[in-house]
């Protein structure tokens, strides 16, 4: 499997359907979710003030993309994740009544992203945030039950307007399983092993209780201390046949309290973010008490369209090997 991609794989869809599937795949998701949730779609901001702090920095494994703005001599910064973004406009807006919320289709550049078959240097993804009354790690799992069937109900739809496409590519049912249990499973295996042969064995699954037992790990997705409670932060999967991988479909968390941050920052050691503007509303509770989830599009695009690398559904750039294999090969990417 060079690039991920299998030896004589052809695309079921001309590239002409594809980005009509794309387009219809994308639209129906996002109609569906703002439904569902009862949500109000806002155009997410790309760029945020650097002495707000309202990017994520994945404890300083992401580097900044900043600007200075001659126009009123402040620098600014791309947004590179909007979780507390999102959460820091409900807080503008006096969005605080419980399950209110808001939908954002965000699309940013990921400079230090390990590029593969799931991930490029641009990164997209459908957000919601909801605000919540009290705190409830029951909510969570009610959410990521919705979220799936919503995702299921789509891909359902898609593969009867395209009939080349099979049906039912996230499967029907969603297993949840903490770390421990994971590990009890498969005590020989790499984590990224463990993730696979789970999801080939029973289908889409949601992990919980990790974030904490991954610090200090290599190749794994770090943590900053100021976005996500760690207790009840819950990553959705599922296994792609065709690549024969497990790949990210989406998270769903609640986002950190007056108690959680203190309690993450002491683990974390993140004091240089305890004096900024955002982690101050957070220590001073005017922040409203919010669930952050987020839906990997374009991983969901590569299961429901039946592709084997991101670059057929996503635009970015990539090296001239890459470039010349798909073009020998016939694979049309965008």
């Amino acid at each position: 499997m060079k690039y991920g991609i299998s030896l004589g794989y052809t695309s079921k869809l001309n590239l002409k359907e594809t980005v009509e599937a794309i387009s219809v795949t994308k639209n129906l998701l996002k109609e569906s979710l703002k439904k569902n949730f009862n949500l109000i779609e806002v155009g997410s901001s790309i760029v945020t003030e650097k002495n707000i702090w309202l990017n994520d920095d994945s404890q300083q494994t992401r580097r900044p993309i900043d600007f200075d703005a001659p126009s009123n001599f402040e620098y600014g910064e791309l947004l590179q994740t909007n979780n507390k973004w999102r959460r820091y406009f409900l807080y503008k807006a006096e969005m605080s009544e419980n399950d209110q919320g808001i939908f954002t289709d965000f699309t940013t550049v990921a400079r230090d992203a390990k590029i593969n078959n799931v991930t490029s240097l641009t990164f997209e993804e459908f957000g919601m945030e909801i605000v919540k009354s009290e705190y409830d790690v029951e909510v969570i799992k009610d959410i990521i039950v919705k979220i799936f069937e919503t995702v299921t109900r789509v891909d359902y739809k898609v593969s009867k307007m395209f009939d080349v496409l099979e049906d039912k590519h996230f499967g029907e049912t969603l297993t949840f399983i903490t770390y421990k249990k994971l590990r009890d499973l498969y005590p020989l295996l790499t984590f990224k092993e463990r993730l696979t042969k789970f999801g080939k064995d029973n289908g889409a699954f949601v992990l919980q209780n990790f974030v904490e037992k991954m610090f200090n790990q290599n190749d794994v997705e770090q943590f900053s201390s100021d976005v996500f409670d760690f207790e009840t932060y819950s990553k959705i999967y599922y296994y792609n046949k065709s690549c024969e991988k497990v790949m990210g479909l989406g998270y769903v968390s609640f986002q950190v309290d007056r108690e959680m941050l203190k309690r993450q920052n002491n683990i974390l050691k993140e004091t240089q973010k305890s004096q900024t503007q955002y982690n101050h509303l957070v220590k001073s509770n005017e922040l409203p008490l919010t669930i952050s989830a987020g839906i990997f599009i374009n991983r969901m695009l590569i299961g429901t369209l039946e592709k084997q690398h991101i670059a057929e559904v996503h635009s970015s750039i990539w090296d001239q090997e890459f470039i010349d294999y798909c073009e020998t090969n016939k694979i049309k990417i965008l």
